[in-house]
């Protein structure tokens, strides 16, 4: 029987994959730039799920595959790399009575101490009223023209290839881009309503093949930006 839900998987995920076209031979090796550092923050955590999906996915864990993903990806190319959350708990005070709140401002020590050349926020979208919309969005602060340089890089190295993703780089009103100076990104990886990319996202090969094209763009923009 586990022989069988193997093959079944195996198979099921391959028919996904050859729907929508997805050519997972794109992990690819970046160039190498010693000496830029980058904080990773994996988007909720503990207490705080994120978005659901209808059939009972959580967004902190698939946050946190992809960021530790990302973190292989940069660290493998010289990056130095600092993680906000690197385990399924939240980062808030237990004897917080704002959780949300604590947890939120212990991500922004972490980035202050770090001063980084990029902190990227990973995170997952949902909207349950409309399950057709899909891919991945980048979100920069009002202010910074260095973080709109980062998210529109990795915007259209989305948009480029053959994931079928057609969006724009946006300003996002989230605390984690604007709590502190340094260059910030969100980007939304997919949506959790939508149930063929939710399938996708739950997958190894999708989280492993996200990481690397988001880790190219940083390091191909960041290695302009010194030329």
């Amino acid at each position: 029987m586990k022989v069988f839900y193997v093959a079944f998987c195996t198979i099921f995920l391959s028919a996904v994959i050859a729907c929508l076209a997805i050519d997972f031979s794109y992990i690819v090796q970046a160039r190498s730039v010693d000496g830029f550092h980058v904080v990773i923050d994996a988007g909720h955590g503990g207490f705080d799920g994120g978005a659901v999906s209808k059939s009972g996915t959580s967004e902190k864990d698939i946050n946190l595959a992809i960021a530790k993903n990302l973190e292989r990806e940069l660290k493998n190319r010289g990056v130095w790399v600092t993680m906000t959350r690197k385990n399924e708990h939240s980062l808030a005070n237990p004897y917080a009575r704002n959780k949300k709140k604590s947890d939120m401002e212990e991500r922004r020590k972490i980035i202050e101490r770090a001063a980084p050349d990029l902190m990227i926020s990973i995170h997952l979208n949902s909207f349950p009223r409309i399950p057709a919309v899909r891919g991945l969005q980048t979100f920069f602060d009002r202010t910074g023209e260095q973080s709109k340089y980062y998210a529109q890089a990795i915007q259209e190295k989305f948009n480029s290839s053959n994931l079928n993703i057609h969006r724009n780089a946006a300003v996002g009103d989230y605390f984690i881009l604007e709590c502190t100076p340094y260059p910030s990104v969100l980007v939304e990886c997919g949506f959790l309503s939508n149930p063929t990319e939710e399938r996708l996202l739950k997958t190894v090969e999708y989280q492993k093949l996200l990481a690397s094209m988001i880790a190219e763009a940083i390091l191909d923009s960041s290695a302009k930006e010194t030329d």
